[in-house]
């Protein structure tokens, strides 16, 4: 369970950092990408634990960290998606705005 909680409070910290230094941050909402990297972490820790890796004394070291590992790239990869994609939708409904 010490696990569990390591990775909860480390993956709210990676989210909230990553939300940080996102410069297109004010495009998305303010918990998405905490939320995300929260889902991320709990998800993959809950499937290194039913793969048993949580059990195994030489590998117990990868229940904690492949699900932050996971948790950087999908948080990043989140926002990089979310503020490009954001970017060109909000340039295109100005665009509809300012033409009318």
């Amino acid at each position: 369970m010490l696990t569990l909680l390591a990775v909860t409070v480390v993956a709210l910290v990676i989210g909230c950092a990553v939300q940080l230094i996102d410069r297109t941050h004010q495009r998305h909402s303010v918990f998405l990408l905490p939320g995300v990297a929260l889902l991320t972490g709990l998800l993959g820790w809950v499937v290194m634990q039913f793969t048993g890796l949580g059990y195994h004394p030489e590998l117990f070291w990868l229940s904690w960290s492949l699900p932050l590992v996971a948790t950087v790239l999908v948080t990043v990869g989140t926002a990089w998606w979310l503020g490009r994609h954001r970017e060109t939708e909000d340039a295109e409904a100005l665009r509809r705005v300012t033409d009318t």
